[in-house]
């Protein structure tokens, strides 16, 4: 309970810190049924069988400092809030649009100084966690490469991304820095850049974004795997000043591919 005057916990003595307010916030969220739970429901791809592309949205406000991802029906799933040296991301799970930050971002997405090279973590190894260890590490979720490439007379932004094998269960196998095998083998697949072509009467680079991008963008993109390249494994274009289609299926998961093109908002 608060007092209407300061905003203090009745009776409490808690000093002015925000660890301390956020300890109570924590304590109403799991009072509320609203713990950080598991993130496989973020993290796991759509079902191989799925014919359906997965249709989102990402949403671009606060001068592209905040990004929010959102179903179709505009309900919040995701949201991205740039580092403060602009090397990253935090990624919170949504709830009525807002992060909830008392328990901290679940997944963070870093890159180098270049902004060539990234890498998307889980800030908790579910795995871990359902072992009952003391010691919770963090679990790789994918790694981004940035290149550009040369297409006629035009130069291409590019990108290849490495995701973690997939499971029998089509559960993505756990990178982590505590419980896996350093020398197992995780390597999984690898998507890349669906090349545009030059057009020499228009004189640009152009790639068939199937109708679902209506504005042009050097962040427009799409990525395919490197031994299929009959299907578009995520499409990711502009509808709006600030607003973005997010079309992605298997082998990818909603965070993979919202990181994924997160990473693509630094292209200019």
């Amino acid at each position: 309970m608060l007092d209407g005057k300061c905003g203090s916990p009745i009776g409490m003595d808690v000093p002015e810190e925000l660890r301390q307010w956020r300890g109570f916030e924590f304590a109403e969220f799991l009072e509320q049924g609203m713990g950080p739970g598991l993130t496989s429901t973020f993290i796991d791809p759509p079902s191989a069988k799925e014919a359906k592309d997965q249709r989102l949205h990402v949403k671009v406000e606060l001068e592209r400092q905040s990004y929010v991802l959102t179903d179709e029906s505009a309900e919040s799933l995701l949201l991205a809030t740039a580092h403060a040296d602009g090397l990253g991301f935090d990624i919170f799970v949504a709830s009525d649009g807002q992060p909830r930050k008392a328990l901290g971002p679940s997944f963070v997405l870093k890159s180098n100084a270049s902004k060539d090279q990234w890498s998307l973590t889980s800030v908790r190894c579910e795995q871990c966690e359902s072992r009952g260890t003391r010691l919770c590490g963090t679990r790789e979720l994918c790694r981004m490469s940035h290149y550009c490439e040369t297409v006629g007379d035009g130069n291409a932004f590019c990108m290849d991304v490495e995701l973690p094998e997939l499971r029998e269960d089509g559960s993505c196998n756990v990178v982590c820095t505590v419980c896996s095998d350093p020398d197992a083998d995780v390597g999984g697949s690898v998507l890349s850049t669906r090349r545009p072509k030059w057009n020499v009467r228009q004189k640009t680079l152009t790639l068939d974004f199937r109708g679902r991008c209506s504005m042009a963008s050097a962040k427009n993109f799409q990525l395919e795997a490197e031994n299929n390249h009959s299907k578009v494994t995520l499409l990711f274009g502009k509808v709006a000043a600030n607003k973005f289609v997010m079309d992605y299926c298997h082998p990818l998961g909603m965070v993979q591919a919202f990181a994924t093109s997160l990473t693509a908002t630094h292209w200019k």
